[in-house]
């Protein structure tokens, strides 16, 4: 009886608090305006995440874990905070996105879109994701560098950093552009109640569009630059060269674009100079590996002014001294309309081909009273200076 007794209390007492423990749970409800279930359907929400790499391919992680490959889609990420990692064979990129979880059917997928390139400098990308921190705003968009130019649909709207509140639910086509930089194009989704928000990186040009060689030379060409990105860090420079040469193309004397190999070598206008890798040269064994160069790229500062900076001429004497050389000799006038090519630097040197006057040719090797030039791909020798004018 007497334990009888006591199970019938306890029963009594857990219906009890049962019912207290629901009448606060309403309360709360009320008190807080809905807020504690709203949090409890966001706890635990699934969202989506999709991820591509811009020439190549690429590991993706999310908080640490490895999660697939790009190209990358999922629906199945936890909602709130995460850290997505982008990892080649030799690139990484790290960012920290807040996902939305899914509502009725609908996924809020966060996308990320990289060129991860040679560096940090030297690469590109987009993120997007939808928050509801700021009702008033339909679309947020910020870049790196800022100050670029923000268009929907062809048409200008203002300049990063750019909020708006007035681009109604709709599909559109996003373009930000800046000038020295590869414009980046999205095609992007408004939502009714949601803020898009995206931040754009911008790939600085490394070269012109068109690349000219030096005035009266057929071996250097000419990519100077006023944009300290590239300037303040020439090795970092030469390679963002060698990769925008690969995945884009360069148009040298105006040949369309190339995508194989352009330069041979390079030099900046601290006289530093570069294998056609983008590895800097310093020791003998590394000169004397340099062998059957025939363009060249000077990476200068615009604010030096025109021409080489006496580093890098000094530069080029070195090579020169290798038989590599960005002169050029142009044939003068002579009696006959032509100039004997001998083997060696004297009158005494075979005759071994002739050229004709009004012609240019690369310059290999330079002695006193004579010149050695290259006129094909088998063919070198000397004329006189007598009839040759030089320019660089």
């Amino acid at each position: 009886m007497a334990v009888s007794t006591i199970r019938n209390d306890n029963k009594s007492f857990s219906t009890v608090l049962i019912y207290f423990l629901g009448i606060l749970g309403v309360a709360l409800v009320v008190f807080f305006g809905g807020e504690v279930l709203k949090y409890l359907g966001g706890f635990g929400g699934k969202a989506g995440l999709t991820v591509e790499v811009v020439n190549g391919e690429a590991r993706v992680l999310v908080n640490n874990k490895e999660v697939g490959k790009t190209p990358f889609e999922s629906k199945d990420i936890k909602s709130g905070t995460n850290t997505v990692t982008i990892k080649s064979d030799s690139q990484q990129y790290q960012t920290t996105i807040k996902f939305l979880p899914s509502k009725k059917g609908e996924t809020f997928a966060v996308g990320v879109v990289r060129d991860l390139g040679v560096s940090d400098v030297f690469s590109s990308g987009q993120e997007f994701w939808f928050d509801k921190d700021n009702p008033n705003d339909t679309l947020r968009i910020v870049s790196d560098p800022s100050g670029a130019t923000v268009s929907i649909d062809g048409s200008e709207v203002g300049k990063t950093p750019f909020s708006s509140s007035s681009i109604t639910t709709g599909d559109y086509e996003l373009k930000i552009s800046l000038s020295g930089y590869e414009t980046q194009t999205a095609r992007i989704n408004i939502q009714k109640g949601y803020t898009l928000n995206g931040s754009i990186k911008l790939f600085p040009y490394p070269v012109l569009s068109g690349v000219k060689a030096f005035e009266g030379s057929a071996g250097l060409y000419d990519l100077s630059s006023d944009n300290t990105l590239l300037t303040s860090d020439t090795s970092s420079w030469v390679k963002g060269i060698l990769y925008w040469n690969k995945t884009r193309g360069i148009n040298i004397d105006d040949t369309g674009l190339n995508k194989e190999n352009v330069f041979d070598y390079f030099i900046d206008f601290n006289g530093n100079i570069y294998d056609s890798e983008g590895n800097i040269v310093q020791t003998k064994e590394e000169f004397n590996a340099l062998k059957d160069l025939k363009k060249g790229a000077y990476l200068g500062r615009i604010s030096d002014g025109t021409g080489l900076t006496k580093e890098a001429k000094d530069a080029l004497n070195t090579l020169s001294a290798l038989g590599i050389s960005s002169k050029t000799a142009k044939i003068l006038d002579t009696p006959t309309g032509w100039l004997r090519v001998r083997s060696e630097p004297s009158l005494n040197g075979t005759e071994i081909s002739r050229v004709t006057s009004g012609n240019s040719y690369n310059v290999t090797e330079e002695k006193t009273d004579w010149i050695k030039i290259k006129i094909s791909d088998a063919i070198e020798g000397w004329v006189s200076s007598t009839y040759v004018s030089l320019s660089q």
